[in-house]
């Protein structure tokens, strides 16, 4: 749904969001993180290919670890941040200062301090990237803290992460913190007529510059 030219000023906007929200997670954890978005898409979740690779966190079997924020009204939506559990193990590892010689854990189980971790991470990144949509969209918004949960996904409900959410912005992230890169994925579900308003916002900033 993103011509070329509104996929790369939606990209530039949300690395700009996510660093902001990395410099602050690095005061946080004493540590330097810093956060890339390679890739935004709006897409419909119908449409993805599920032997795409980039989708593979909609479709493998497994424990995945998801923090939500719901966000309205004039810009309304939802927006997740997901991670395999085995990545969200390292990240939460790296950030409580506890990684071992091996990156990848042994045992991924997540404990309470782990979840802690993750929801304040989940708390500061969504937080930045949906309050500078805002910003953007010279709109209030309005948003609790992010709900967390841990579930397992099977073969056979893979499809059901997202089965409501119509049109989405898919945000590919890294992160790198002490030489370790943790891949994730940060998903905003969007409402049509705000899926219009961001569009059109865009338009207008295009044409400003490019005429």
């Amino acid at each position: 749904m993103l011509n070329d030219l509104q996929k790369d000023l939606l990209t530039e906007l949300v690395n700009v969001y996510v660093g902001q929200a990395a410099n602050m997670l690095s005061e946080i954890v004493d540590k330097r993180i810093v956060l890339n978005i390679p890739e935004v898409e709006l897409i419909s979740i119908s449409d993805v290919d599920p032997g795409d690779r980039r989708y593979n966190i909609f479709f493998s079997e497994g424990h995945l670890f998801r923090s939500s924020l719901q966000f309205g009204y004039e810009f309304q939506g939802k927006a997740f941040l997901m991670f395999p559990v085995e990545q969200a193990k390292v990240l939460a590892n790296i950030c409580l200062g506890e990684l071992g010689e091996t990156v990848i854990p042994a045992d991924p189980s997540l404990m309470d301090t782990d979840l802690d971790v993750l929801k304040e991470v989940s708390n500061v990144l969504l937080n930045a990237i949906i309050g500078e949509f805002g910003n953007f969209l010279e709109i209030k918004l309005e948003y609790v803290l992010p709900d967390i949960e841990l579930i397992y996904v099977t073969n056979s409900d893979q499809q059901i992460l997202l089965q409501n959410e119509v049109y989405v912005l898919v945000l590919h992230t890294s992160f790198l913190l002490a030489d370790t890169d943790v891949t994730g994925i940060i998903v905003i579900a969007l409402s049509m007529n705000s899926i219009s308003s961001l569009l059109a916002k865009m338009d207008a900033l295009l044409e400003a510059d490019h005429g």
